[in-house]
């Protein structure tokens, strides 16, 4: 592939940047810290994913481009539906309700081939540096007692991982999938609407979501707690304690006292 063909930068994450590489195409480059054994994974579960009765783009390619590894995909026309949410605050309770809904859509199919989700989250706890003996012992004793399920589970999912387009909502970044509990793929949905915030957007992007985060997270429970009768907010909450504790892993600015704090608080 040609370097000259990349585009305008269309997004910014932590982990890559997005940008148009023609009109039907884009590339997602990957920062040089980040593992060719994670890129991989990501194209093998985009493929796996977008097979699916999901709405997912179509990881098309591995790319090198200025001396960074990446993804060509296929190309989705949309605004992320945390954006929209800061030009129409008045649509948050609608938007967590499609959240809710494409959430319940993503754990109705079989996770069969994808890694196990508790064997993930025990490798994360285990590694953490900032939990004590003891409160590791107790997160890890915890989720032994939990089911591992077989479903498929997103792991990363928030409104910015989300397109709206003319034909509905597509949900990307497939890199985190993975095979497990539904209510553990919730929980980590609920932590990342309680203390999650991009270090990118901008400065009222992120005023935004600190000030309609509460509503949206309530009103996303409530209607995925409706769609799947059955389910009870304690199990939910009970799955963000080794939620929480494996995200310490990840090393967010600014979350670490508080996931200390509210594992503590739910153990």
């Amino acid at each position: 592939m040609r370097c000259d063909e990349k585009g305008s930068l269309l997004a910014q994450g932590r982990t890559a940047d997005v940008y148009a590489w023609n009109v039907d195409r884009v590339v997602k480059l990957f920062h040089a810290s980040y593992r060719l054994s994670w890129i991989d994974r990501e194209i093998s579960n985009g493929r796996a994913v977008a097979a699916m009765d999901l709405p997912a783009p179509l990881p098309l390619d591995r790319v090198t481009c200025d001396g960074r590894t990446g993804i060509l995909y296929e190309r989705v026309i949309g605004e992320s539906m945390l954006r929209i949410g800061k030009k129409k605050p008045w649509l948050v309770s609608k938007m967590a309700e499609t959240l809710a809904e494409l959430h319940t859509r993503i754990h109705a199919q079989d996770g069969n081939g994808f890694v196990g989700l508790c064997e993930l989250l025990r490798e994360s706890i285990v590694q953490v540096s900032d939990l004590s003996p003891r409160l590791r012992a107790s997160v890890l004793s915890l989720l032994a007692r939990l089911p591992d399920g077989k479903k498929l589970c997103h792991f990363d999912f928030h409104p910015d991982q989300v397109l709206m387009t003319s034909n509905g909502p597509v949900i990307i970044d497939w890199m985190t999938a993975c095979r497990g509990d539904a209510l553990a793929d919730v929980a980590r949905t609920c932590l990342l609407l309680s203390v999650g915030h991009g270090p990118y957007g901008g400065r009222f992007l992120r005023i935004w979501v600190n000030l309609f985060r509460n509503q949206l997270r309530r009103a996303y429970i409530a209607h995925y707690l409706k769609l799947n009768p059955g389910t009870t907010y304690t199990d939910i909450t009970t799955w963000m304690v080794p939620v929480a504790a494996g995200r310490l892993k990840e090393n967010c600015e600014g979350e670490k006292e508080w996931l200390l704090r509210f594992i503590e608080a739910h153990l």
